[in-house]
């Protein structure tokens, strides 16, 4: 963990430069940059066995050496032992790679980017990158600004099997399977992804306006932004990159080129074909390198196998980025996982006109995933985030997680033996932050093992800024669709919630939420004999004040040492905050067991910085005369706390210890947390 001992503050503190292929800047061609783009690593070289491959200058029937590179990835890895390192010298290699061999404890095989060098792994088709004036064709039948690819594709017509969805759940293409997206892209100097199109319709039509009688509806079309749609009758490849005209979108609508042979463009396909497949096999170590290509599969399949690090990866896409099952001591540092959501995508167009992809998806298999790490990551930009129900013993620490239009972080239902532990993250714009789905029949058991459950703490959770849930049925100049309501937690289908340990965290959002639910919902509700504890947590909402409601009696849930505050509408507020009478007859009354709320407060946490915008920089570091300070609740002994030694004396409330060292998010602690900066 980084600490600096400074003033908090939330503040990019290392950023990437543009590089990753094509021939122009993001500025003049596609879009602005959503997110900084990765260069090359400076890691030096390693002293163990040193085997080098060159998509450029090599030749398999060389000896693998510096001077004598291989030429694909394909042929190198079957020569590797334990101890190699084998270098990718820079470029990009088009490819499906299998890794087929193990390492051994404390000899690792390791493949990565030669030092200062970027090599990418692309399982999709050269040629529109490459060659993208000659892999277009003017689509006179089409729409304005249509195009057709000038070679046919019938390897996508395989129609795999595939599982690259929860176990046991959801398949949204069930009875739909001619509507399945087959192709997916990016733009790639900026790495802004395509729309993955089901029908022609929505491709042609000329309007982003939700004005359709079903969800579903063939016949009437929705335009979801510039995509690609695969012609299964002719096989080829239709693109339009037509501007998106929907008012209200502001910055965010595409004003790019049309033309897509004058754009670099990565396409990704076949259906079904994992980019990185890792598959019973031990101590791999992928370092430094950029994987993109996978179009309705998974980016990095990992099943079976055991000591596996993913350090400084790029993940781009994929349905989902990594799928992993049946995979133990598994470390994930420094690494991106960039989804499918492009700045004009909404949940309604991903959902039911699109693809709705996960970035991590760990699924239930035997023998249970257990003993993982994901730290100083980040997980951006898609319909659903990351789901963890499947490893047991999980630590999620130090990611970023922003701008998912459905699901963050996906917790399960209730199990016998569950431990994960979610903390010192920045989580934010997501709809439904903290969620489950019942998915298997022996969840949700009458009785579960002592400690076991979901810890979160000391985490920063901007709900402010909401998500983009569907365009308007008529036009909305104000964009306020943009933001629809974020959600602390929730579920799909009313399973029992896990056991949640819910402290230590600071929770802003803009207004009441749901029902009035305490603790914006995490102390409130659907508790149902499940264990329920928040403690020491602060809640700030910009307007109306804190709701106090519980939707169910005491069981067996503990709420106290907790701060509410309304920033707009606290300092008028009269009278005791916890009576029922000084809150008016819209508020539930309090089932107050002896402790409840006996350490609770209303008021203002004096935070160093924070103001009403959700745009503006903000500073969560607590000031001297903070009434936060000393006056939280002591937890039990056994809960996990990094920055308990930090906290003298009796526990401040939030995520923030008022004497503690400030601590950094994402890819190499880019990002300070404290002052927000958009990003």
């Amino acid at each position: 963990m980084i600490r600096l001992h400074c003033a908090f503050a939330l503040s990019v503190v290392a950023g990437w430069p543009v590089s990753l292929g094509g021939t122009a800047s993001a500025a003049e061609l596609s879009h602005p940059l959503m997110r900084p783009l990765p260069v090359a690593s400076n890691r030096p070289l390693a002293e163990d066995r040193a085997l080098y491959v060159d998509a450029a200058n090599g030749h398999d029937e060389q000896d693998g050496s510096r001077e004598r590179p291989w030429l694909t990835l394909g042929h190198a890895v079957r020569q590797l032992l334990p101890g190699d390192v084998l270098y990718l010298r820079g470029g990009t290699y088009y490819e499906n790679v299998v890794l087929p061999k193990s390492g051994a404890e404390g000899k690792p095989i390791t493949i990565r980017s030669f030092p200062g060098e970027l090599a990418m792994i692309d399982g999709g088709l050269r040629e529109f990158l490459e060659a993208p004036a000659t892999a277009w064709l003017p689509f006179a039948e089409g729409a304005e600004g249509e195009f057709v690819s000038a070679e046919t594709y019938p390897q996508f017509m395989s129609r795999p099997i595939v599982n690259a969805f929860p176990a046991a759940g959801w398949e949204p293409f069930y009875g739909k399977e001619d509507e399945r997206p087959l192709v997916l892209g990016h733009f790639a100097d900026s790495m802004v992804p395509l729309h993955g199109y089901r029908i022609v319709n929505d491709l042609r039509d000329t309007s982003m306006l939700w004005d359709v009688d079903n969800k579903f509806q063939n016949d009437e079309g929705v335009y979801c932004g510039p995509g690609l749609w695969f012609n299964r009758d002719t096989e080829r490849i239709h693109i339009r990159l037509a501007h998106t005209t929907l008012e209200g979108l502001g910055a965010n609508a595409y004003r790019g080129e049309t033309d897509p042979r004058k754009l670099p463009l990565c396409i990704s396909g076949p259906y079904g074909n994992d980019v990185l497949r890792i598959n019973g096999v031990n101590h791999i170590l992928v370092q430094d390198i950029v994987l993109r290509g996978a179009s309705g599969s998974p980016l990095v399949n990992l099943s079976g196998s055991d000591w596996i690090t993913l350090d400084g990866v790029s993940l781009f896409g994929g349905s989902p980025g990594l799928l992993a099952k049946a995979s133990s001591n598994v470390r994930i540092v420094n690494s991106v996982f960039r989804g499918l959501s492009a700045p004009w995508s909404s949940r309604a167009s991903m959902k039911y006109r699109g693809t709705p992809s996960y970035r991590i998806i760990t699924q239930r298999a035997a023998p249970e995933s257990h003993d993982w790490e994901i730290a100083n990551c980040e997980f951006t930009d898609d319909h659903d985030g990351i789901w963890l129900r499947c490893v047991h013993n999980l630590k999620f620490h130090h990611n970023l997680v922003d701008n998912f239009n459905d699901d963050g972080i996906e917790v399960g239902a209730r199990k016998r033996d569950q431990l994960l532990y979610v903390y010192q993250n920045l989580i934010s714009r997501c709809l439904l932050t903290f969620t489950l789905h019942e998915m298997e029949p022996d969840e949700s058991p009458a009785t579960v093992d002592a400690g076991s459950g979901v810890y979160i703490a000391r985490n920063v959770i901007d709900l402010r800024r909401g998500t983009f849930k569907g365009p308007p049925k008529e036009p909305d100049p104000s964009g306020s669709y943009l933001d629809g309501a974020s959600t602390l937690c929730g579920d799909h289908g009313g399973p029992t919630w896990p056991n949640y340990f819910f402290y230590h965290n600071t929770v802003l959002r803009p207004d009441t939420s749901w029902r009035g639910y305490y603790g914006f919902g995490m102390g409130g509700r659907a508790a149902r004999g499940t264990q329920r504890r928040v403690f020491n947590n602060i809640f700030v909402q910009i307007s109306g004040i804190p709701g106090l409601s519980f939707s169910t009696g005491p069981d067996d849930n503990f709420v106290d040492g907790n701060l509410h505050w309304g920033l707009v509408d606290g300092p008028q507020y009269v009278g005791d905050f916890f009576k029922k009478e000084s809150r008016g007859p819209a508020f539930q009354k309090i089932p107050t067991p002896d402790g409840w709320l006996v350490h609770d407060q209303f008021a203002d946490p004096k935070f160093n910085q924070f103001g009403p915008d959700p745009a503006a920089g903000f500073n969560i570091a607590l000031r001297k005369d903070s009434p936060a300070i000393d006056a939280g609740v002591m937890i039990p002994a056994d809960w996990f706390d990094p920055l308990k030694a930090d906290d003298g004396g009796l526990p401040d409330i939030g995520a923030v210890p008022h004497a503690c060292s400030s601590w950094l998010v994402g890819i190499r602690g880019r990002i300070q947390i404290g002052a927000a900066v958009s990003d």
